[in-house]
């Protein structure tokens, strides 16, 4: 799937339904403005998944499985996750209905991404590492 779709993915595709394959930075840029919801419903991986940070870094509210939350601990509070039909389509109705549940989970979204993933959190986390073994190079 992803840069690119196996024949059975490219089936899917239908009136609502694109598969793109590929896709630029501009233009997933642009899909991101233009998308109310953000849905990413992995089934397997490991670590932090790119595609739900991207969308909270974007502000855009997203639904996804306990797969895709993994490695974000308290990112439920800034999401929807769900891992049966039910509660996917249930957090994406929500999202697409409710523009008060929308607005937090934007909101909560890019706060949550912010204190993450960002230039800042970086350096903190950089900082933090450093100075544990600045200690313990010392015998502190």
């Amino acid at each position: 799937m992803g840069a690119n779709p196996t024949a059975d993915v490219l089936a899917l595709a239908c009136d609502r339904v694109e598969v793109t394959g590929f896709v630029s930075d501009d233009a997933l840029a642009r899909r991101y403005r233009h998308a109310r919801v953000a849905v990413v419903p992995l089934r397997y991986g490991a670590g932090v998944k790119s595609k739900v940070v991207e969308a909270l870094q974007q502000g855009l509210p997203l639904v996804t499985t306990t797969v895709g939350a993994q490695g974000l601990p308290g990112v439920e509070a800034a999401c929807s996750v769900a891992d049966d039909i039910d509660g996917i389509a249930g957090g994406i109705v929500r999202l697409l209905d409710d523009d008060a549940a929308w607005l937090r989970c934007s909101r909560d979204g890019s706060a949550y991404a912010s204190a993450h993933f960002s230039a800042d959190a970086m350096r903190r986390d950089l900082l933090s590492a450093l100075a544990i073994d600045a200690r313990t190079e010392h015998g502190a």
